[in-house]
């Protein structure tokens, strides 16, 4: 059985670690999701929902059951975060002091006392989430940027404590304390913030399916939960409901919108033995399913366990901070005690010694390190969003720059994702009949040559669909048809117009019959995007490989891949097989980034290196994706990859001033350099270069017109 449950407070990959560590001991199969903050769990036997909580919260994480623990969470965040601020300030005040800054200074904010007060609230209430992920941690053998910031925090203030009651000191080091606990929790604070802007894509989905099922027995039938239907069961589908469960058409004949599953927009025939796909739109006559799955084997169902499981195997690097964090904050925990036991062998003062080991801890804090990535990223992320761009993760930026091939979705990506009008033979005053006739119809085919129409509509007398042919009705006492060559063939009328080279191109075909005479052909296609083309050539400048991935038919697909230049087709292809696809790309030895727009696009989305959906797209597909398109320019893909190429070095160059720093200040403070109070404004010196260092990155300047004109 496989169950998922949302917990608020995963933040990195040791946190996945700890989580996983404490079902494996209960001989459970945990996997965690960390961008989405996920426990998936598989286990034979059903588990509790009781069970999973009670063990979570025993570890120190907190599952959401429902939209009310999701805002109790954010709260206690809120909440945290602005004691830490308010309880904070009076203590940066007198760090002008330690500078030998000359202004009003109350010695109320100078006693050791007062500061203590101030600062305990900070240490233990907003900082109370590193003190119990700390304990789990360490309950496991990992250890994280937490246990820094803990140990750091922790001396600090227990040093300023031992000096408040042995001295009148006025150097203590209580702001140390509170200023680390506020930079954190406000990075923590700016990143749960980026990742509030999307929604649960699985929710979504999930959304998506039917709740219940209209089962017949005998003449009448009985409403169910769609968990209670059994394959063989005969279910009716009404026109306008959803199709509950995947099956066959037993009775019946209709048109289905399989649009949210298959991507194209064109409404399908269903006859008798034709298979239909659960959550899909009925959208003419009542018809009968033969049940052929469960609930948990339909399509959509597939989709869903697919977008997790390629969450889970998609090989997106972790947080740089925390891999690293594995050998360095031990590291930092082994220097401390090495120069607080070698000062003591050397006969050193006790508050010298302490004095050193203290520093060591607080110069070599994390916030630097913690700030690296998301200063970038976030400055990065507000250039995009101007230029209708959206990120949704980091990981982004460490993958993008490395593409070398990328997937294109058809419809609603490289083309507009609606039939248009594109063909008129004949007569124009015939188009009167065609328009008045569709005008009538509720295809989505009808609206687009109604739209094309500005003239008076006609009277129409015993309107009639022809399913899987046509319409046909009544006007001005002659009877008028629209349908396919297929009708034509049947009334025993000649065609009159050439259709063959609008064949070639994938178009759909009507012809319009008046009065026993065919007196116009209309072609109706889903149309080029205008910038598509201009992409594909930036993108073989570049040696990055275009390929199309459609669930439409191999002439339509190959016919809009010529027009931009892709060489490389599949078509007629499933939602699941367009993972797969992507898959074998992968294998090939390539950095694979996909761009689609539908529901039918989530797996791959998630499969691929890199996903990103274009705005027009349906919501679970912009949620499964890595960033989103927010204006109709397909050129902003390429934007998007220069960004993260600036956005990486300039990571990377964070990385190089944190590291570069402890190494030089870690030494400096173990020989007795630097005090506490010094190693806490250098580390707050450490923090303001690197966010100076991302401001840079507002000197970005897109390279696209530059490459288009050449």
């Amino acid at each position: 059985m496989r169950k998922t449950v949302k917990v608020s407070n995963i933040t990195c990959a040791q946190c996945a670690k700890t989580i996983e560590s404490h079902f494996k001991a209960l001989d459970i199969d945990v996997k965690v999701l960390v961008p989405s903050k996920k426990v998936i769990i598989e286990n034979d036997q059903p588990l509790e929902d009781e069970f999973i909580h009670d063990e979570l919260l025993k570890i120190g994480y907190y599952p959401l059951i429902d939209n009310l623990d999701q805002k109790k969470a954010k709260l206690k965040d809120r909440i945290d975060l602005l004691i830490a601020f308010v309880f904070s300030l009076p203590l940066l005040y007198t760090m002008f002091y330690h500078f030998g800054i000359n202004v009003p200074m109350p010695n109320i904010l100078l006693s050791g006392y007062f500061q203590w007060i101030i600062t305990t609230p900070v240490l233990f209430i907003s900082g109370r989430r590193f003190f119990v992920s700390t304990f789990h941690q360490l309950k496991y053998k990992n250890t994280t940027m937490d246990t820094l910031v803990v140990i750091g925090t922790l001396s600090a203030y227990i040093y300023s404590i031992y000096l408040t009651l042995t001295s009148n000191a006025h150097h203590l080091y209580f702001e140390t304390t509170a200023v680390i606990i506020f930079m954190v929790l406000l990075g923590n604070a700016f990143e749960n913030r980026v990742k509030e802007k999307t929604s649960d894509a699985l929710q979504q989905l999930v959304s998506l399916s039917s709740k219940t099922a209209k089962v017949k027995v005998d003449n009448t039938f009985v409403v169910k939960p769609i968990e209670d239907v059994k394959v063989g069961d005969t279910i009716i589908v009404l026109s306008n409901e959803k199709v509950p469960l995947d099956g066959i058409v037993s009775k019946g004949m209709t048109y289905v919108d399989e649009s949210m599953i298959t991507g194209e927009p064109m409404p399908v025939l269903k006859n008798e033995k034709n298979s239909v796909i659960g959550s899909t739109l009925n959208i003419l006559d009542t018809i009968e399913v033969l049940v052929t799955k469960g609930y948990q084997d339909t399509v959509l169902a597939k989709i869903i366990e697919t977008v997790e499981n390629t969450s889970l195997i998609k090989p997106k690097a972790q947080r740089v901070a925390d891999k690293i964090a594995q050998f360095f904050v031990p590291s930092v925990i082994v220097i401390s005690i090495i120069t607080l036991l070698t000062y003591l062998l050397i006969s050193k003062p006790i508050d010298e010694a302490f004095s050193a080991a203290i520093a060591v801890l607080v110069i070599s804090c994390p916030c630097a390190l913690g700030l690296a990535t998301p200063t970038s990223v976030s400055v990065a992320s507000g250039i995009a969003f101007k230029k209708g761009i959206m990120y949704k993760g980091g990981e982004f930026f460490e993958v993008a720059h490395k593409i070398n091939a990328i997937l294109f979705d058809k419809t609603g990506t490289l083309t507009h994702g609606k039939p248009e009008m594109i063909d008129f033979l004949g007569d124009k005053e015939t188009l009167k009949y065609t328009a008045s006739l569709e005008y009538h119809s509720n295809h989505p085919i009808a609206k687009s040559i109604t739209s094309q129409y500005q003239g008076e509509l006609l009277e129409v007398k015993n309107f009639e669909t022809l399913l899987g042919l046509g319409i046909k009705g009544n006007i001005d006492g002659k009877l008028v048809y629209v349908g396919s060559k297929k009708l034509v063939n049947e009334l025993n009328v000649d065609p009159t117009f050439d259709e063959t080279p609008y064949i070639k191109e994938g178009k759909t075909i009507f012809y319009t019959v008046y009065d026993g005479k065919v007196v116009n052909l209309i072609t109706v296609s889903d149309t080029l995007k205008e910038d598509a083309k201009t992409l594909i050539d930036i993108l073989k400048e570049r040696k990055i490989q275009p390929i199309m991935v459609t669930g439409d038919n191999k002439t339509t697909a190959e016919y809009i891949a010529g027009l931009v230049g892709i060489h490389t087709v599949y078509a007629d292809v499933l939602p699941h097989e367009k993972a797969l696809i992507v898959n074998k790309v992968q294998k090939e030895g390539n950095v694979v980034a996909f761009i689609g727009d539908g529901i039918n696009d989530a797996p791959a989305l998630k499969m691929a290196d890199v996903g990103i959906s274009v705005h027009s797209g349906h919501d679970i597909a912009l949620d499964s994706s890595d960033v989103t398109l927010m204006q109709p320019n397909l050129d902003l893909v390429i934007d998007a990859i220069d960004l993260s190429k600036a956005t990486l070095k300039n990571i990377y160059l964070n990385f190089l001033w944190a590291f570069l720093y402890n190494v030089c200040m870690i030494p400096l403070a173990a020989l007795g350099f630097l005090n506490p109070t010094l190693a806490g404004i250098g580390m707050g010196f450490s923090s303001i270069a690197v966010v100076i260092n991302a401001l840079s990155l507002n000197l970005f300047k897109s390279k696209i017109k530059k490459e288009v004109k050449s």
